[in-house]
Parts: C-alpha cells; structure tokens; sequence
C-alpha cells in the first residue's frame, strides 16, 4: 500500500476529489491532509472521509522543516500531492521526496507559470494574452516554482466571451476529471515499471574490468542490443576511452555501447534508448554533466516508463535523491546536488568496514551518521564492494556476497543478507 499526503490551502475541492477517488483503492491510500491555514475548508472535508490532518505555519514550513518532514515520517507516506497549495515547497522535503511529489498548475505551463500565478491570477492573465485555450498541466515538482518535468496536459478553449471566472470554472471540470487518475498511474508506473541493477564497483581487486558484475549485468540486459552509456563521471581519461572500455566487455553479450557525448543533443537521444547506463568515477562531475547537458529529467522519465538502467559507483549514486553519500571529492560544483530519484534512499557504494591503523580521521559509518543526523527522514545503504541491487518494479533484493548495512536516525544500523528482500527500502 502506497500511502499519500495531500497538502492543500483552501477549499480543497480538488484533494476531496482525489480522496473519493482512492477510497476503495487496495494499492494506495490518501493517508494526510496538511494545510498551512487552520480555517482552510480542506480540513472539514478530511474529516468527512475519515483522513486525518495537520496544520502548520509558513514559518513552521521554512524554519523548522524537519518537523514536516518527521510528520510525514510518522504516517509513512510515500508520495507527496499539491492540490491548491501556495507555497514553495522547501528543498529539504523536496530533495526527500525528489519524484515523488506532483503538482497540478491552472494553465499549460511552461506559459503563466511562477511566482504569484495562481488561481484568477493566471486565469486574468490567460484573457489578457489573448490565449486561444488554456488548460491543466500536471508535473512534477521541483525547488522552482512550476518548472518540474510534465507528466500530463489537457486543454480547453478560451471563448471570446470568458471572463477569468468563466474559465476558472472550465479549468475546475478538468481538474476534478484528470487530477485523481494521473496521479493513480503516475504511482502505480513508478512501483510497477522501474528496472534497476545498482552496483557497488566496476572491479574487484585482481580482477579484470566489470568481471564480477558482467553476468549479473548481462541477464539483467537479456533482450537489448543497445545501451546508451553516460561517461560524465570520467576525468582523468577520456570518454572515448571510457566507451571502449565498456564497450570491451558489453560485446561479450552482444551489446553495443553508444555513448551520448558523441550527440549533439544528448537530452534528445535518450528518448530512443533501449537501456541507459552509468558508469563510475567522480560523482560531481557526472552530476555537474548530466545537469548541463539536461540529462536528469530525460533518463528519469524513460527509466520510470520501464527502460532498464544500470549504473555502478558514481552511477549508483545518481539514482538516488542527491548526490550526499558519495565517497568523492567535490572537483567541481554541479547546479545542485538532487538527482535522479530512482530510489528514495541514499547508497553508499564501496562501503568499507575497516578503519586503518593510525588514521585519526571519521570511518565511514561516522560520515553517515553525520548525514543521518542532517537528514533524518533518509535511508542509506551501505553497499559494500562486489555487491548490488537490483529493482524489479517494487521488489528489491541484494545479489552479492557479502551483506548490506542500512542506516536511518534514531535507529541501531541493521545488516541484510543477499537475497533477502528489501522491497521496504522501496516505500
């Protein structure tokens, strides 16, 4: 059961929609309403359906963001929705929640969006462009103002005659209509579709290039001819390089690796990808590409379409929320630190037990129990070398030969054996 939080600070017609909707749905359940107004109608309807609630204050949502944050903690809710919310969502729950929070705007974005464009505001603004249609478009939410990827659209005609009223009331039947069922499709392709195969490191001591992984990558590519490699994380040799490297050992199963530093538009290949993969190296400077060259959102949409993704070292990393439990320096600075979120918890790979003789420095474990201190709403894995994960829609087990070590605040850390299931990490 996937559970929700509506955040909401109005009326709340739309959230008592998307409540209806859900009542009897066995896979996921409206499990909170928040408002930032505490005479906001949204309540009353929640209490009609039997959802609970909680209110907050813009100060409370801004200077004290952890509290929302263990709030939703405390009723274990997986995806976050706005439905009439007017304010910014914080980075700290957006970075928690990085894919899993989605937006309903009044108008086709990417037109009459930002700062102040709500509600009679784009309406007003829609007549006064002279605009032929309007319309909803439901995306992604992101730390700007409506800027987050686009999950759907549907339009209506702006009439000669509308007044911002008349269309607001258009733009209301859309949203009523469309809101509930995206919002349904969009979780269940989420845990239903994603194929990950998340490895620690490309090579064992001893050992020759992606020899330990090679049949574990090649029965999880079983099928496809051609990969799209990212070599972003590449620095001290080239990416050429990189991609023959790969390519050396991905012919042994009969595939082809074509890497998206040889395209133009690297964003526009990606559509086309059979399977997307990415290799290690240093993780900023991956980051730092994919952003610039607009990497993020297309890979991101294909692998939650079902397109299968592996990546190891670095390219684990980047299939988390952010790039915070890395092991590299940061040589170069990307746009920020959010991610893919292909997974709502952190990885750690090569993650070491040991603590050398006469090192007076933190061990691992004490630099994630730093970021947990930091980010307590967060899971990490500690995936120690010559071991992997592999998600199959919303299942998730460790193949390797050593065990996995989880870490979360307030919480002694718990070590998992290969083959068991952590499809909870998952929720």
């Amino acid at each position: 059961m996937k559970k929700i939080a509506i955040f909401a600070s109005g009326s709340g017609t739309n959230a008592e929609a998307i409540m209806e909707h859900f009542t009897h749905n066995d896979l996921i359940q409206v499990a909170l309403v928040l408002s930032n107004r505490s005479d906001a109608y949204v309540l009353r309807r929640a209490e009609d359906h039997s959802v609970p609630s909680v209110t907050f204050t813009r100060d409370t949502l801004y200077n004290d963001t952890q509290y929302i944050l263990d709030t939703l903690r405390s009723y274990e809710i997986d995806f976050v929705v706005l439905a009439g919310f007017m304010l910014l969502m914080p980075e700290p729950i957006v970075r928690a929640y990085s894919g899993r929070i989605i937006n309903i705007h009044p108008a086709l974005l990417p037109k009459f969006g930002g700062k102040g464009m709500y509600g009679d505001n784009v309406h007003r603004a829609v007549i006064e462009g002279g605009e032929s249609e309007s319309g909803i478009t439901i995306h992604y939410v992101n730390e700007r103002y409506d800027s987050g990827s686009i999950i759907f659209q549907e339009s209506v005609n702006v009439d000669p005659e509308d007044t911002p009223e008349s269309l607001a009331a258009k733009i209301h039947k859309l949203e009523h209509r469309f809101f509930p069922a995206v919002i349904e499709r969009t979780i269940l392709r989420d845990i239903n579709r994603k194929r990950l195969l998340l490895i620690s490191n490309s090579t064992n001591a001893g050992e020759a290039y992606l020899e330990y992984p090679r049949e574990q990558i090649a029965k999880f590519l079983e099928g496809v001819k051609n990969v799209m490699f990212v070599p972003y994380a590449a620095v001290t040799f080239s990416y050429d390089e990189y991609q023959a490297k790969v390519q050396a050992r991905f012919e042994e199963f009969g595939v082809t690796v074509h890497s998206v530093h040889r395209y133009r538009n690297p964003a526009a290949v990606m559509a086309e990808a059979e399977a997307i993969v990415v290799g290690g190296g240093n993780t900023f400077h991956l980051v730092q590409q994919m952003q610039r060259n607009g990497l993020m959102e297309p890979i991101r949409r294909k692998v939650l379409d079902g397109t299968p993704y592996v990546g190891w070292s670095a390219g684990s990393n980047v299939a988390c929320p952010t790039l915070c439990t890395t092991n590299d320096m940061p040589i170069v600075e990307p746009d920020s630190f959010n991610c893919l979120g292909l997974v709502p918890f952190q990885i750690n790979p090569h993650y070491l037990d040991s603590h050398p003789d006469g090192h007076a420095g933190e061990t691992r474990q004490q630099r994630i129990e730093e970021y947990i201190a930091a980010n307590r709403e967060m899971y990490v894995a500690g995936l120690r070398e010559g071991c992997m994960l592999k998600v199959e829609g919303s299942q998730m087990e460790l193949i390797g030969g050593r065990p996995l070590r989880i870490f979360r605040y307030g919480q002694a850390h718990s070590e998992h054996q290969p083959g068991e299931d952590l499809s909870y990490l998952l929720r």
